[in-house]
């Protein structure tokens, strides 16, 4: 329940939905499908209470991963240096303040602990790879590429909340730490949307 993407996907694509098609592919007007939003999210309970969890997952191993973040992006460049000045001023405390303030929903720890420690962290890496490859078949380009997006983000999440709990983060690769901040900002965004169609 907590890595399911399909709440995150619909919600995401019915902000943003082809009103208009053109019949080479493209789209000539994109806009709000809110009956389409209704079916396919807001109907189901549990599908808006998946958004909330992943919001919670994300926002916490964004909040824990900050300074990997940040170490990931490299200083030097016009549009970087721009960038990661942006997330270490504002970004990123708003994202700590943000985390300081919302309840704790879970102990992620907790996932692993006992015995078949070591076959239940495989059992999950396997499944985001699997989850990896299926992306990869989506004949959709859009939907393939926030869909692997989303489920780097999330695969980067669970690898930093189940990382050593005392110690810091681990370092990140570029693409890691650009697949959780987006993937955070999806989640933000959808619930947005998600609360003004309520």
């Amino acid at each position: 329940r907590v890595f399911s993407l399909s709440s995150l996907t619909a919600a995401s694509l019915c902000f943003r939905y082809c009103l208009q098609p053109e019949t080479g592919g493209e789209c000539l007007r994109w806009g709000v499908n809110r009956s389409l939003a209704h079916s396919r999210v807001l109907a189901h309970k549990e599908r808006l209470d998946n958004l909330y969890v992943a919001f919670a997952v994300m926002l916490r191993a964004v909040v824990k991963a900050g300074d990997a973040i940040t170490a990931a992006v490299p200083p030097a460049g016009a549009a970087m240096g721009e960038g990661r000045r942006e997330w270490e001023t504002r970004l990123l405390p708003g994202v700590r303040a943000l985390g300081a303030a919302c309840p704790t929903s879970f102990d992620e720890t907790s996932l692993l602990e006992g015995d078949g420690e070591g076959l239940r962290r495989e059992m999950l890496q396997a499944r985001f790879e699997h989850l990896g490859r299926i992306m990869r078949c989506v004949g959709c380009d859009r939907c393939k590429l926030w869909g692997t997006l989303q489920a780097r983000g999330f695969a980067t999440a669970v690898r930093v909340l189940l990382a050593d709990a005392d110690g810091p983060a681990p370092a990140l690769t570029r693409q890691e730490a650009v697949a959780l901040v987006v993937t955070l900002e999806r989640l933000s965004a959808s619930l947005a949307f998600v609360r003004e169609l309520l």
